[in-house]
């Protein structure tokens, strides 16, 4: 399928931001704010700049599809948090989200030589939840009453993935 990650350049921001804006999206990320481009030239200086996160631009064929990346890594600990939106909806499914999950696993352990990688996802991200288990990610506990999304409270949960376990699918 040809994908590739890449960095992120000023040139993408207004796409990240477009798609960021879009509701189905705004409400499965911890930021829901509406953005504009001062956020997004904020949020690039300080990935850019910053020792504990890794932002990638995923690309299938030389066009930007999304956003993935290693984030407050801790490199002593030697864990961190995954980050993943697609907003090409033609891209949107379990299938390029296994591969970016899979690609992300192997710069974290095979690259930075981490030991364990986790993501929070909403329980009402079915999609997001389904994606990680394929991927070989295990729950590892609930945080309850974490988003309030649609008029109700929704839980979190966090999975987690130690370079010793093998994806699943």
């Amino acid at each position: 399928m040809d994908l590739e990650f890449r960095a992120i350049e000023k040139e993408d921001l207004p796409q990240l931001r477009d798609w960021r804006n879009k509701n189905h999206m705004r409400h499965r990320m911890r930021e829901w704010r509406l953005l504009n481009m001062v956020n997004q030239q904020d949020w690039l200086e300080r990935v850019s700049r910053s020792n504990t996160d890794r932002m990638f631009g995923i690309t299938v064929r030389g066009n930007l599809i999304g956003v993935c990346g290693l984030c407050h890594i801790n490199w002593k600990d030697r864990h961190a948090e995954i980050s993943l939106y697609i907003g090409n909806p033609e891209y949107r499914n379990p299938e390029m989200w296994g591969q970016v999950l899979d690609k992300l696993r192997q710069i974290a352990f095979r690259e930075y030589g981490l030991h364990r990688l986790w993501a929070e996802v909403y329980a009402f991200f079915t999609f997001g939840i389904t994606a990680l288990t394929q991927a070989g990610y295990e729950e590892e506990g609930k945080l309850r009453d974490t988003v309030w999304h649609d008029g109700l409270w929704w839980s979190s949960f966090i999975y987690g993935l130690l370079a010793t376990e093998r994806r699943k699918a």
